[in-house]
C-alpha cells in the first residue's frame, strides 16, 4: 500500500515537471506564463515535501 502511495506522489511530481516543460517555446503571455509557472513550482514543492514525509514513514514502518 505504501509503495502505491509513493508511486502516485512521485508520478504527480513528474507531471508537474512535464507541465512546466510544456511552456518552452510557446507564445504565451509573459504574465500568465510566470503566474502559472510559479503556482506549479509551489505545488511541486508541496508534493516533494509530501513525498519526503511518505518516504520517512515508509522507512520507519
Amino acid at each position: 500500500m505504501i509503495n502505491d502511495i509513493q508511486t502516485w506522489v512521485n508520478a504527480a511530481l513528474t507531471d508537474e515537471t512535464t507541465c512546466t516543460d510544456g511552456f518552452h517555446g510557446k507564445a504565451i503571455n509573459g504574465i500568465v506564463k510566470t503566474l502559472v509557472r510559479s503556482r506549479i513550482v509551489n505545488v511541486a514543492q508541496l508534493t516533494s515535501n509530501a513525498l519526503a514525509l511518505i518516504n520517512r514513514y515508509a522507512s520507519l514502518h
